[in-house]
């Protein structure tokens, strides 16, 4: 690789790599630590689509590198080749035999013949022809929540609707009994929160009444409460349909069911995957919509005609085109998940430049959807280009791409779409005038002082609020 002075440099040929050292490269992982998607703007703008920071301190490890590899050709070489480039985790690892090392090993984790055997296990539950099974409760969920959303109140909109896709996650995935299903739901959100809180992650050190020991505590309350519905589950005739239910009778091609460890790490990871960046989704596409006037008129005239103001039905789904449009336009502009990292497995190359076995290797979904060289007018939020562009699986990849792409799409889809249609035709919403819009990355891309709104009686008197914050380096909105 080419290892240049701190500054724009000429590259050895087209597309190799850039490497940076020493006070360069400690210089970018403080700001990736800060705000890992203006980092990699900045990277991309000054060095080009591959940046490779070197380690900064000395040791056996030394020679692994942080690679940043960016746009369509790049995702295509890193995340089509998953025998290459494996995932890694996000969470906390925890000390070895602990119950957070098993919550956390689920699909997200998972390499090789392991995850290809558990994916086959974990997959007929959440194909788009079991997900359409769930639609009546996810709209009965929504239904509950939304009568306690009250006209001329002020909310926080990102905390309304990740309680709402909380409460659709537990539900599905643990049991109808919501009672039941949200203790379960509610202890592992506190569980992902604390996993990446300052007291955990500065102090990572099991003593009596450290953060680290309570994480340590909870995982293991969460694992035992697991088990439980496990053990309720094999003890009951019934046919229970939420989705654990289904993975604890789940057999693959040689009758092999999952292991106890197994149940708890896929149940866990698939709750994190499943509730929390669909919240993500869900606020920014209210978020945008409620911005763009003219789109939201648009929308909840396309609503009326095909629902009449009835709740949607799996069969109506697939005729709101906007509705749809409009979801794939926000993921794209605001994607929940901004970047996802990988693992080399074994010494190879990008472009033609090395990558050590051991580095690790960012892709970035929001670089991507920015791309103007893929998207005209990439700031700008614009629904009806989905009327003509047809974007390939590397250039449009909210839910990853390739082989590990996630297998919880169908769920996540259908859920945004129940929530935004039936939100949009109770009330109208509006953002708080001068609210500060600025992003939070910790996996997810979430606004980080929430979203200020206020609820309103659906008198179509849609306006554009004027906010403050960096929102607007991400998003050309209205004046």
């Amino acid at each position: 690789m080419a290892t240049p002075a701190d500054a724009s440099p000429a590259q050895e040929r087209p597309g190799a790599a850039v490497t940076l050292r020493g006070p360069g490269a400690a210089r970018y992982y403080l700001a990736f630590f800060r705000d890992p998607v203006k980092c990699m703007l900045r990277l991309q703008e000054r060095y080009g689509p591959l940046i490779a920071l070197a380690g900064i301190m000395p040791g056996r490890h030394s020679r692994r590198l942080n690679v940043l590899a960016f746009g369509a050709d790049l995702n295509r070489q890193v995340l089509g080749q998953p025998d290459v480039f494996r995932t890694t985790g996000q969470t906390l690892r925890g000390p070895a035999g602990s119950a957070q090392r098993r919550i956390r090993y689920g699909l997200t984790r998972m390499n090789g013949a392991v995850h290809k055997q558990q994916r086959q296990l974990v997959m007929p539950p959440l194909q788009k022809s079991a997900v359409e099974g769930y639609c009546a409760s996810m709209v009965a969920t929504t239904a509950d929540a939304l009568r306690q959303w009250t006209v001329g109140q002020r909310y926080d909109l990102y905390e309304q609707v990740r309680t709402l896709t909380l409460r659709i996650a537990s539900t599905i995935l643990f049991s109808q009994d919501e009672s039941q299903s949200l203790v379960l739901g509610r202890l592992i959100d506190h569980w992902l929160r604390v996993n990446f809180s300052a007291g955990v992650w500065t102090f990572p050190v099991n003593l009596p009444g450290s953060p680290y020991r309570r994480m340590l505590n909870h995982a293991a309350r969460i694992e035992r409460q697991i088990l439980a519905r496990v053990e309720e589950m094999r003890a009951s005739p019934r046919m229970d349909r939420d989705v654990l239910s289904i993975l604890v009778r789940a057999r693959d091609d040689q009758q092999k069911g999952m292991t106890d460890a197994e149940l708890v790490g896929q149940a866990t990871i698939l709750f994190g995957a499943s509730y929390e960046t669909t919240a993500v989704a869900l606020v920014w596409t209210l978020f945008l919509l409620i911005q763009h006037p003219r789109v939201m008129a648009a929308l909840v005239d396309e609503l009326a005609g095909v629902l009449g103001g009835s709740a949607p039905g799996a069969q109506d789904l697939d005729r709101l085109v906007l509705l749809d449009h409009a979801i794939r336009e926000s993921m794209r502009i605001l994607p929940p998940v901004p970047f996802t990292i990988r693992v080399a497995t074994r010494t190879t190359e990008l472009n033609g430049s090395p990558v050590p076995q051991g580095s690790r290797v960012i892709c970035s979904h929001y670089l991507t959807h920015h791309s103007p060289q893929l998207y005209a007018e990439p700031q700008r939020f614009l629904p009806e280009r989905w009327e003509s562009i047809h974007p390939g699986p590397y250039e449009y990849m909210p839910f990853s791409a390739g082989p590990r792409m996630c297998i919880g799409v169908p769920f996540a889809i259908m859920t945004l779409k129940i929530s935004v249609a039936m939100i949009l035709q109770r009330f109208r919403l509006q953002i708080v005038d001068g609210a500060r819009i600025d992003r939070s990355v910790r996996v997810t891309m979430r606004p980080r002082y929430g979203l200020p709104a206020v609820v309103h009686a659906p008198d179509r008197r849609f306006v554009t609020s004027p906010v403050r914050g960096n929102i607007h380096e991400m998003v050309a909105l209205p004046q």
